[in-house]
């Protein structure tokens, strides 16, 4: 959208130059051929200075991001070098300059279309026609139809991908004619918060909507994929929270290592008796995680002594009975699965599977379909002795122990820690100290999302400028007969100023309701393809609440420099213009 609407903006300020073309004899083949072959090789420069940044950029945070994914999936990760494969480098410069000659494309095609007297003419192809929009509104519609329709089928899913892509484009489509719906709405605000220069942003947003609407479609499909993105962090934050609180119960954790993602490293099973033993401790519980391979994807088998779990964890089933689930996991009759493996393997309860282990394989039902996120993809939650049995492994990863009541958590800590001072490295931490880690790596992973904010406003800022820059090309004699007939250079700043912030608000409100459209897809997406999580609908209200004056104050910061070039520039040449 920024492409298409900087060639937009070549297109208006080059037509006397298309016109003499024409007028000399020029094809529209040929005037279409000069716009795409620029298109091309700008798509090219840009592509291949993008190409060279990203690898700069891949360079700086490769130790970064390998740190997370060590956290995340508790692998250890190194990221010394970044991939620099030329078919990813060459595929990089092809998007480039493909993204960029189909931007240009409507652009080339309404330079090559341009009658030779319109073309010497200014500021008269800023609007759309009757035709064009009624055009544009009845796809949308249609559009819109199918969308809804496809979700009446979202089991399948190659229609609910498609009926997200026709309500994106019946955003696209329906964009312009709500950018002028907006506009017109809310001139009487401008025209009251100052009845000239308000007067005159709104009347140039309304008459020329083929200018703006570019930058506003663009901003506000940036603006839709900010709230999405912020919505589905937000609620698998609260998902993972929820999770904590009912699974991570415990007072303490005994661990080999102050690192979660260590798993190498483990305790012998003789522990758990000497744990038990100590004053204050009054249970514990053993935990051990196994990597297996199952259906061709690595995922986490958990094994716990179900038993002991069922009576302080209680956690309660997606699917299954919860009495019925423990008692059978507890006896070595069945497994439980994450909600997460059962909506990425499409697995049901009561379904049998089979998981590879060692010394031979482990082919039972699934008794119970529970929360859990102990891996990214998944987990297979089973009983202590099944582990002991088919991998004849009694190591131990960490010990979760429960305090007795009344008994101070820090004391029992310290004693734990003097017991194996010397003869044995362990770590306890506290409750409130592996939530806390746990936090603190969903907060950098959700973190990256925050990169959308940025996008957004990086959006805004160009998308604005370039709309104010033709918008002030094709005004220039308007401009110039304000100033002749005694108009302030503070009235003229303040006219271009409201039309900028006018036009982030505008892209604020659509994007803030294509992102609440958006956020149900994304929502889909994560539960389906991705992360097999069920999250809540919640739309991010603090992240609506920043993005409107976040947009405002970029919306002025573009308007800036073309303000300051409206008033600096010859009075004679802009009276000159026609």
């Amino acid at each position: 959208f920024l492409i298409y609407n900087a060639f937009s903006i070549a297109v208006s300020q080059r037509r006397t130059e298309i016109g003499i073309l024409r007028a000399l004899g020029a094809t529209q083949r040929q005037i279409r051929t000069l716009f795409l072959g620029e298109s091309a090789i700008l798509g090219f420069s840009g592509a291949l200075l993008g190409v060279f940044v990203g690898m700069l950029v891949a360079r700086s945070i490769a130790a970064w991001i390998g740190q997370l994914l060590a956290n995340v999936y508790g692998v250890a990760q190194r990221a010394d070098e970044v991939a620099t494969d030329p078919r990813t480098l060459a595929l990089a410069l092809a998007i480039g300059v493909t993204t960029s000659v189909l931007a240009a494309v409507l652009p080339a095609r309404d330079a090559a279309r341009l009658d030779p007297v319109r073309a010497l003419q200014k500021g008269s192809a800023q609007a759309f026609s009757a035709a064009q929009s009624l055009w544009r509104a009845r796809l949308a519609f249609a559009l819109a139809l199918i969308a809804a329709g496809c979700l009446l089928f979202s089991s399948s899913r190659q229609l609910f991908y498609a009926g997200y892509l026709c309500a994106i484009t019946a955003a696209v489509l329906a964009g312009p004619a709500m950018s002028l719906v907006l506009s017109k709405a809310v001139r009487p605000a401008l025209k009251w918060l100052r009845p000239v220069e308000g007067s005159l942003a709104a009347d140039s947003l309304i008459e020329s909507p083929r200018r703006t609407s570019g930058s506003v479609v663009a901003l506000m499909l940036s603006i839709a994929l900010v709230v999405a993105f912020s919505g589905m962090a937000q609620s698998s934050y609260r998902s993972i929270t929820d999770w904590m609180d009912t699974t991570l119960d415990p007072d303490l954790f005994v661990l080999p290592s102050s690192s979660l993602d260590v798993q190498t490293t483990r305790f012998p099973a003789s522990m758990g008796p000497e744990l038990v033993a100590l004053p204050g401790v009054a249970r514990v519980q053993t935990l051990r995680n196994a990597r297996v391979t199952f259906r061709n994807t690595p995922i986490m088998v958990v094994a716990v002594e179900v038993a002991s779990v069922e009576q302080t964890a209680h956690l309660p089933p997606v699917q299954g009975d919860a009495r019925e689930m423990y008692r059978l996991a507890a006896a070595g009759q069945g497994v439980m699965v994450s909600d997460t493996l059962a909506l990425l393997q499409g697995l049901s309860l009561g379904e049998v599977i089979e998981v590879q282990a060692p010394y031979g394989a482990i082919t039972l039902p699934i008794v119970g379909i529970v929360v859990d996120y102990s891996d990214q993809q998944g987990a297979i939650i089973l009983d202590r002795s099944l582990f002991l049995q088919h991998w004849r492994d009694d190591t131990v990863n960490a010990y979760r122990v429960y305090t007795a009541p009344g008994q101070p958590i820090a004391e029992v800590r310290q004693r734990i820690l003097d017991v194996y001072a010397g003869h044995r490295q362990v770590f306890v931490l506290t409750n409130e100290e592996l939530k806390a880690y746990i936090s603190r790596v969903a907060g950098q992973w959700f973190s990256l999302t925050s990169v959308q904010i940025a996008v957004a406003v990086l959006v805004a800022i160009l998308g604005i400028v370039n709309t104010l820059t033709v918008s002030i090309a094709d005004r220039r004699k308007e401009l110039g007969v304000l100033r002749a007939v005694g108009a302030l250079h503070s009235q003229i700043r303040g006219t271009i100023w409201l039309e900028a912030m006018t036009v982030g608000f505008i892209g604020v409100v659509l994007g803030i309701a294509l992102g609440a459209v958006n956020l149900y897809y994304i929502l889909e997406m994560v539960r389906r393809d991705i992360a097999g999580m069920r999250l809540d609908y919640q739309l991010p209200l603090q992240t609506v609440l920043i993005l409107a004056p976040t947009m405002l104050a970029a919306g002025f910061l573009a308007a800036v420099w073309p303000a300051e070039s409206a008033v600096r520039g010859s009075l004679v040449e802009a009276l000159e213009y026609e």
